[in-house]
């Protein structure tokens, strides 16, 4: 148990006790095996959040630098637009930061309706500028009436993983398009790539191809299914992802 307690404190949070048929011996070391599960469980919620957040704040830091160098180039009756996007894109980022928070808590609000057509506006303005830097367009086709029943910063979140999945691995016109199927509202996220192994496991977190896969689509899907969805690769060429979320409890 001494050697056991002194690897637990040097991180060692895999650590587990042999019991010895003693009882008061075995409860202590009994203990000490839900103390490392427990600590050992609360660090990769720790550090998930780390590779999470990371991922997520990326793309909006770049877009903020973009629009920074635009303000420093514009004439000064302009400076006041560029400046006014940047002050918008760092509000996007508190946003991104707070839902990452909401996300990580063990108890979060309730699923409610939810507006798919404001969250695409928002899709739109935080990818059209980054796409048409690249020489790329965006097309959103207008949602379908229907609301799914979630918790809105998980699907704002997979939303945003699609769309930077879609900016940084795929080519040409990125579409976002909404259509009902069956009992959940489908959303396909389009590009002209089709560059997919579909024989890798995209969705497998820590999966490193070489093309970046990995913590993304890892953390969209983990959230998809969190909210009683299914997010798939529905077809490799055209590179399309499908996100479905559910439109009732069931």
């Amino acid at each position: 148990m001494s050697a056991a307690a002194e690897r637990l404190g040097d991180g060692d949070f895999t650590v587990r006790v042999g019991r010895t048929g003693i009882p008061e011996i075995d409860q202590v070391a009994k203990t000490l095996d839900k103390t490392a599960e427990r600590v050992g469980r609360t660090l990769d919620r720790e550090r998930a959040f780390s590779a999470d957040a990371s991922h997520q704040l990326r793309t909006p830091l770049a877009g903020l630098r973009l629009q920074l160098d635009h303000a420093l180039d514009s004439p000064d009756d302009m400076l006041r637009q560029g400046v006014t996007a940047a002050i918008a894109t760092a509000d996007r980022m508190e946003l991104t930061i707070n839902d990452l928070l909401a996300l990580a808590k063990q108890v979060r609000e309730p699923r409610s309706e939810t507006d798919i057509g404001r969250l695409l506006t928002e899709v739109r303005q935080d990818w059209h500028g980054l796409l048409a830097s690249h020489g790329r367009a965006l097309r959103i086709t207008p949602a379908a009436e229907a609301r799914p029943l979630v918790y809105e910063p998980a699907v704002r979140q997979i939303l945003g993983v699609l769309l930077d999945n879609a900016a940084t691995h795929g080519r040409g016109t990125v579409t976002v398009t909404t259509r009902v199927a069956g009992n959940a509202l489908a959303i396909d996220v389009i590009d002209e790539g089709a560059d997919v192994d579909v024989d890798q496991d995209l969705f497998a977190r820590g999966h490193s191809s070489g093309n970046g896969h990995g913590i993304g689509l890892a953390l969209a899907r983990s959230l998809a299914e969190a909210e009683g969805g299914r997010l798939r690769l529905a077809t490799p060429a055209p590179t399309t992802f499908t996100l479905f979320l559910p439109l009732s409890p069931d």
